[in-house]
This record gives C-alpha cells, sequence and structure tokens, in this order.
C-alpha cells in the first residue's frame, strides 16, 4: 500500500553534488492511492532511478587532491603503510590517498592498498526482515527491464541477498538488515535510547527535541483494520480493538495504544492516512538510526563498514582475517576434504530419564533407609568461544608418511598446546568392563541410522567404531580412559596455533 525510504549520505559528500544529481536528503514516502495498486513496481522504479544517479555522481565526479603544506610535510615522515602497516619500498611506494568527491587527503597508504581502494560498484538498500517473504513483492517487479538480476538465495523462498543492475558493472543490492541485528526493530530502537537521545542522529535530524520522547520507539498501527482506502480518510485514531493482530493473536498493550493516542494528537494528524505516513517516517529513520550507530560500533572495534556486507558471517570472518592477521591455508586436496568433513560431527541425540527423585537429607521425604543420592545440574556456557581459544589448525595440512602404529605410540607425548596436531582415521573398540561405567554418556559418539529409523543421527553408543575420523585430543582423551585402537588406517598432519584466541577475547569484552 505505501513504502518509505532514505538516502544515507556521508557527511563529507558537497550539498551542491546531491542538488546536481537530484539526490534526495528527506525521507520519502509513498503512500499510493485507489488507482495505484503497483506500489510495489513504484518502490523498485524510485530506488532504482536513485541508484542510476548516485552511479553518475560517483563516475562523474573527480576532484583532484588538496593537501596542505603541513599534511604534506606529515605525509613524507611515514614509514608505514595506515593499512596494512607494511612497510614502504621502492616497489611498494608511498601514496596520498584522497577522496575524489572533495579532493580531501584521507590518508598515506602503499601503492598496493591504493589501488585497491576502487569506487564502490553498487549500492546497499537495507530492508528490515526481507529475506522471508517481504521480498516476494519486490522480486516480481525486478524485471522491468533487460538489466540483469542476480540472487542468492537460502531457498525458493527465503534470500539473502539480490541485486538489480543498472548497468554491467553497478548494481542496486538488496539486504535484509536482520542478517546483521536479528531483533525486532521496537527492540534495536530501545538499545539506542539514552537521556539525551544521543544515539538518534537521524530522528534528531528531522524532529525537534519536544518530538524525541515520541518518536525514538517503535509505534503501533492497525494493519489488518486497514483494509481499504477509505480507511485512510476516517479522522479519529481506531479504537484499540483494531490493533488485533490475528497473526500474533494479541492485542496491543494499553500503553502502545496511549502512545499511538498522543503521537496522533501530538503531531496534530487530521487522518488515518497522516498517521500511517507518520508511522512509516518513523520506522524508516529508526532503522537508519540502528543500522547506522552498528556501523559505528564496526568501524571503531574492527574498521569495516558493515554496509560493504551482505550478512553477519562474512562481516565476522572478515573482521577476525583482519585483527589476527593470520593467513589462512585453503584446502583443495579432495581426500584431505572428505576427511575433515567426514569428521563433522553436529549435534547430539540421546534418550534422557525424564523423572528422577533425589534422597539426602536437603531434601523433603529423605529415607534414611534407602542410598543417598543427589541431583546435579550442569549447564556449560560459550563451548564454542572456549574451544576457539584453544590451538586450531592454520596450515600446513599433509598426510603423514612414516609408520601408523608410531604415529599412534606418539600420542603419548603429544599434548594439545603443540605447534602441530593431527586427525587419525581408526577403528576403536570399547572393552566390555568399561559398558557399566561409561553408560550414561559414552566417549566418540557417530552418526547413524538408529534401529527403527530411517533418519541418521549423532549418537553416542558402546559399539566398535570403524574408520572413525577423531581429533588427536579427543583420541587422547578415549585411550586414557580404557578404549583400545584396533587399527590406524590414516592420519591428517597440521600446523596449528591459538591464533583466534585474541579476536575471540576481543568479542567477549565487547559483549
Amino acid at each position: 500500500m505505501s513504502y518509505g525510504f532514505i538516502v544515507k549520505v556521508g557527511d563529507h559528500v558537497p550539498a551542491e553534488l546531491l542538488e546536481q544529481f537530484e539526490i534526495p536528503r528527506s525521507v520519502v514516502v509513498y503512500r499510493g492511492s485507489e488507482n495505484a495498486d503497483d506500489v510495489a513496481k513504484q518502490f523498485v522504479m524510485a530506488v532504482t532511478s536513485i541508484a542510476e544517479r548516485i552511479h553518475e555522481l560517483l563516475s562523474k565526479t573527480n576532484v583532484p587532491i588538496v593537501i596542505t603544506d603541513e599534511q604534506l610535510r606529515v605525509h613524507h615522515t611515514k614509514i608505514h603503510c595506515e593499512l596494512c602497516k607494511i612497510k614502504f619500498s621502492h616497489g611498494n611506494r608511498l601514496v596520498a590517498h584522497h577522496d575524489h568527491l572533495t579532493g580531501k587527503f584521507l590518508k598515506s597508504l602503499c601503492n598496493n592498498c591504493n589501488l585497491k581502494l576502487v569506487t564502490q560498484n553498487f549500492v546497499p538498500c537495507f530492508i528490515h526482515n526481507l529475506s522471508r517473504y517481504d521480498a516476494h513483492f519486490i522480486v516480481t517487479e525486478l524485471g522491468y527491464n533487460e538489466q540483469r538480476i542476480s540472487v542468492i538465495a537460502n531457498s525458493e523462498e527465503n534470500y539473502i541477498s539480490f541485486s538489480k543492475y543498472i548497468d554491467n558493472n553497478f548494481s542496486i543490492r538488496f539486504v535484509d538488515s536482520c542478517r546483521f541485528m536479528a531483533s525486532k526493530l521496537s527492540t534495536l530502537a530501545e538499545n539506542l535510547i539514552t537521556d539525551d537521545f544521543a544515539k538518534f542522529g537521524e530522528i534528531s535530524k528531522v524532529f525537534c527535541s519536544d518530538d524525541m520522547p515520541l518518536v525514538t520507539r517503535k509505534g503501533v498501527y492497525p494493519y489488518e483494520y486497514t483494509n481499504s482506502w477509505q480507511r485512510l480518510s476516517e479522522t479519529r485514531l481506531p479504537e484499540k480493538k483494531h490493533f488485533y493482530s490475528t497473526l500474533l493473536e494479541a492485542h496491543i498493550e494499553h500503553e502502545e495504544y496511549e502512545h499511538a493516542t498522543q503521537v496522533w494528537t501530538h503531531f496534530n494528524c487530521q487522518t488515518l492516512g497522516d498517521y500511517s505516513d507518520l508511522y512509516l517516517k518513523i520506522d524508516v529513520l529508526l532503522l537508519a538510526d540502528v543500522f547506522e550507530n552498528f556501523r559505528d560500533l564496526c568501524i571503531s572495534t574492527y574498521n569495516l563498514d558493515a554496509s560493504k556486507y551482505q550478512t553477519s558471517p562474512a562481516l565476522t570472518f572478515d573482521s577476525m582475517l583482519k585483527y589476527t592477521r593470520i593467513e589462512l591455508e585453503l584446502v583443495s586436496d579432495y581426500d584431505k576434504l572428505l576427511m575433515l568433513e567426514t569428521g563433522i560431527r553436529g549435534g547430539l541425540v540421546q534418550a534422557s530419564r525424564r523423572f528422577a527423585r533425589s534422597n539426602n537429607e536437603k531434601t523433603p521425604g529423605f529415607d534414611c533407609n534407602q542410598p543417598k543420592s543427589y541431583l546435579v545440574y550442569q549447564d556449560c556456557n560459550n563451548l564454542y568461544g572456549w574451544s576457539m581459544c584453544k590451538s586450531i589448525p592454520y596450515g600446513g595440512f599433509k598426510w603423514y608418511e612414516g609408520n601408523l602404529d608410531v604415529a599412534l605410540a606418539q600420542l603419548e607425548t603429544m599434548s594439545e598446546n603443540d605447534s602441530f596436531g593431527r586427525i587419525y582415521e581408526v577403528d576403536i573398540s570399547y572393552p566390555v568392563h568399561l559398558h557399566d561405567e561409561h553408560n550414561d554418556l559414552p566417549f566418540l559418539p557417530h552418526a547413524s541410522i538408529p534401529r527403527g529409523s530411517n533418519v541418521r543421527k549423532l549418537m553416542a553408543t558402546l559399539e566398535t567404531k570403524k574408520n572413525y575420523i577423531v581429533h588427536y585430543v579427543n583420541l587422547i582423551q578415549a585411550i586414557q580412559h580404557g578404549l583400545i585402537v584396533e587399527k590406524v588406517h590414516r592420519v591428517l598432519e597440521f600446523n596449528q596455533s591459538p591464533w583466534l584466541a585474541p579476536y575471540i577475547v576481543l568479542k567477549r569484552l565487547r559483549l
């Protein structure tokens, strides 16, 4: 029925450039009309038109560098590149990097880094909760011309991202902001609230200080009540019962309706259409401020811009590489990859006892004639973080070429902190005398199809394992507790170190 968007422009971009290329600075709200049911098409046409103008601005603007004598003097004293930190050399000389839109001198870089800093060839368009069905009405309208469409999909219905090309080298990329911040917009906005509303930069440009308590939170809207264009002409806010959501099977809270009433009165809404436009405008600005604060956090912590990415995992992976400065070896050998893939476990499935009763002096109904027993609840947190702080592989993957029995015997002298590690493929058995002792949680779970089922599951059993892929630390633990290795088929060696630990600590400190 309606849409809204804002073009977030960097503070360094000259206003005259925006005027020259007709880039809108304020929130664009399109309500549509009774005769215009092609709102999705209008939205796609509007944002692609702006993307075309942005492309034109970037391609036609190239201001020469403007540098003061003092900046030039300091620039020539630099020894290392301010990005890669590598020392300048005759083959990789010092270069002055500048903003091509303003001519402003930015950094002293090496020539290699300067050549990599090319003009961005896409415009990101962030929409909250886009990945699922909200994307469908946009995707169906992308084929309005012959320019190609690129889609990164999870399934036929869920998309990670999709792009509409303006020409062969420039596109507008539609990205779901939930891929970075998987919470409701109302929750994300609440996280920004401070006494002075300092984190609401975009909203403060549009609304005055008296408005801020009303516009810095997610509002409510009677979606299902607005089932015709005539509803938008109504001159009163609908009653609270009309805000009911059949999707959530819930009414709004009284406090939420009071907030809606205050917004209607404070902003002097004449019709439900006015309230709808205001509601949409606030939502757009809230999302802009939420994502801008997220960008600021990423830039201050990792010196990476989240708007250049499509998902949080991609951003996290790059930030890890940048922070640790590790060079990871790309494993391309098929047999090695297959061995590593076979060793992936997944989540453990087991049949747990549904009811247990403790019997000791501290419990009601203690029976001194019965054996004493206790119930212990264990909740181990951050196991992933703990394991990633250990020594993990980074390269040097090769097959062990020596005697395999010797490789097995060497486990007695190996530790988890060694500079190299191993993955073993073994046949391993569970001695019968350990069955009762280990029955609650046997070592070395394996994936198989249990009797009476046709679904493969990861189970902890007392069975003998054939061609079992296991990390050497886990194998040492199993051997120490009595399991017997009957045969070693092959061993994969690798270099390892706790190279990821500093990044994990950084993430923990930032929480």
